[in-house]
């Protein structure tokens, strides 16, 4: 689970650092969203399916992502949680 976490914590500081570049809005869920927020989003998805597909799991939705993401709105440390509950979803069980 280490080794998942720290690989998605490293793509979601990759992704954190497009910031900049992604300013504009786009339609989210629940309504228009800043871009870089929907990018980073899309970015841990990708993360977890591909490692979920490493051990033979099938993909996950993004709602899936999507919720555990809101475990870690508002934290201190948000990337860092972000990341963990996301290698909770490619733990084999």
């Amino acid at each position: 689970m280490r080794a998942s976490t720290e690989r998605l914590l490293a793509a979601l500081t990759s992704a954190q650092e497009q910031r900049d570049q992604r300013q504009g809005f786009v339609d989210g869920p629940d309504g228009p969203e800043c871009e870089w927020a929907a990018f980073e989003r899309t970015t841990m998805h990708q993360g977890v399916n591909e490692i979920r597909a490493e051990y033979g799991l099938p993909p996950i939705p993004l709602e899936v992502v999507t919720r555990v993401e809101g475990l870690a709105v508002g934290h201190s440390d948000y990337s860092w949680k972000f990341a963990f509950y996301c290698a909770e979803l490619v733990a084999p069980k």
